[in-house]
C-alpha cells in the first residue's frame, strides 16, 4: 500500500499541488499533521478575553463556507440544505479562545479528515488529495488571504476619491515573490478543478463578511497579516458577493422576444420540459441577424431551439444570462 502524503504546513501543501499539476498521481491518501490552522488576533478595548457579536458572525460565516465547500465537492451544489444533520455535525468547527487574550484559533484538521473520509467513497485518491489540500489553502492559507487583501486594495484604490484614501491603502504590503508564485499555482489548480474555483468564490464572500466583523477592532491579524480596523473597513466598502459563472446550454422554448431596445436584444426563455423561465441578453458580437431570426421564428412557431448560454449564479438564482449560440435542432425524445 502506498504511503500517505504528510502535510505539516502550507509549504508542503503547495509542493504537492504543484506535483499534481505537473502530472503526478497519488495512491496513498493524505495525512495532516497540525495543518491547516487559522489564527486571528484582535486588538482593542472590546477584545480582552471576549468576543463581540460582529466577530461571532464572522466565524459563523466561516462555518457556512465549510458547509458550502462540502456541498460543492460532494453534491455539485452550494445549497447546504443537501447536508444531513450527521454531515453538519461532523463538519462543525471549534473556535478556541486563548485564555487572557484576544487570540482565536480554528483547527481545520479534524474537519478535513472527516471530509477526506466522505470524499474517499466517491473520489479517486489523487482527486481527494488535491481537493483536501486546495480547501486547506483556500480556507486558512496565508497566500490566498494576502491575495484577497491585495485584490480588494486594487479595487478600492481605483474607486478612491481622495489621495488620503489611496495613501492609506498603500500601507498594505504587496505580495512577496513566494506568494506571487504560489498564487499562480493556486490559480492553475482552480482552472483544473472547477469545483474548487466555485469554493474560492464562496471563500471570497466569507472573507469579506469576516473582515467586516474584524474591522471593529483597532487591529486585526489574520494568517500572520496585520491590518488596522480603519483599513479593514476601507477594504470591504462596496465589496459585492461573487457570482459563480456557469454554462446553461440546453434546449429551450422562446417565450418572448424583446427587440424594443436597439442596443440590446433580449429573450425570455423556458427550459425544455421545465417550468423554469428567465430572461437572457443575446450577444451581438457572436450572433448575426440570421440567428436572431431563428429566435424570432421559434417564438412564433412555438418550437424548441438549442441555446448556448453563459450565466452568473448567486445563491442558486440566475443573476445574468447571455445567449452566445443558437442552433435549430430538435431535443432528444
Amino acid at each position: 500500500m502506498a504511503d500517505a502524503i504528510k502535510i505539516r504546513n502550507e509549504d508542503d501543501a503547495f509542493k504537492v499541488i504543484q506535483e499534481f499539476l505537473d502530472g503526478a498521481r497519488f495512491k496513498g491518501g493524505v495525512e495532516l499533521e497540525g495543518w491547516p490552522k487559522l489564527k486571528v488576533r484582535l486588538v482593542g478595548d472590546k477584545f480582552e478575553s471576549s468576543i463581540t457579536p460582529s466577530v461571532m458572525k464572522s466565524f459563523i460565516e466561516l462555518q457556512n463556507v465549510i458547509y458550502k465547500s462540502y456541498a460543492i465537492a460532494q453534491y455539485d451544489t452550494d445549497d447546504t440544505r443537501r447536508l444531513s444533520k450527521e454531515e453538519r455535525d461532523e463538519l462543525e468547527i471549534e473556535v478556541k479562545v486563548e485564555e487572557g487574550s484576544s487570540i482565536f484559533e480554528v483547527d481545520f484538521q479534524e474537519v478535513l479528515i472527516k471530509f477526506a473520509e466522505k470524499a474517499g467513497e466517491t473520489m479517486p485518491p489523487e482527486m481527494m488529495v488535491v481537493t483536501i489540500l486546495g480547501l486547506g489553502v483556500l480556507w486558512a492559507g496565508k497566500t490566498s488571504y494576502a491575495a484577497y487583501l491585495n485584490y480588494r486594495k486594487d479595487v478600492r484604490a481605483a474607486e478612491a476619491k481622495t489621495e488620503e484614501q489611496r495613501d492609506s491603502l498603500s500601507t498594505i504590503e504587496a505580495l512577496s515573490k513566494q506568494e506571487t508564485a504560489r498564487l499562480e499555482v493556486l490559480n492553475r489548480l482552480l482552472v483544473a478543478q472547477p469545483r474548487l474555483e466555485i469554493v474560492s468564490r464562496q471563500v471570497y464572500d466569507a472573507r469579506t463578511e469576516m473582515l467586516k466583523g474584524f474591522s471593529t477592532a483597532d487591529e486585526a491579524t489574520v494568517s500572520g497579516i496585520t491590518v488596522s480596523g480603519d483599513i479593514a473597513q476601507e477594504l470591504v466598502t462596496n465589496a459585492r458577493r461573487k457570482a459563480a459563472e456557469k454554462r446553461l446550454d440546453g434546449f429551450y422554448r422562446i417565450v418572448r422576444v424583446d427587440s424594443s431596445n436597439p442596443d440590446e436584444f433580449k429573450v425570455k426563455i423556458r427550459k425544455h420540459r421545465s417550468t423554469e423561465e428567465f430572461e437572457a441578453i443575446v450577444e451581438d458580437t457572436s450572433l448575426n441577424e440570421e440567428k436572431k431570426e431563428v429566435l424570432q421564428y421559434a417564438e412564433w412557431e412555438r418550437t424548441t431551439v438549442f441555446l448556448s448560454i453563459n450565466a452568473k449564479i448567486l445563491d442558486g438564482a440566475i443573476k445574468q444570462a447571455i445567449v452566445v449560440g443558437v442552433e435549430r435542432r430538435n431535443p432528444p425524445d
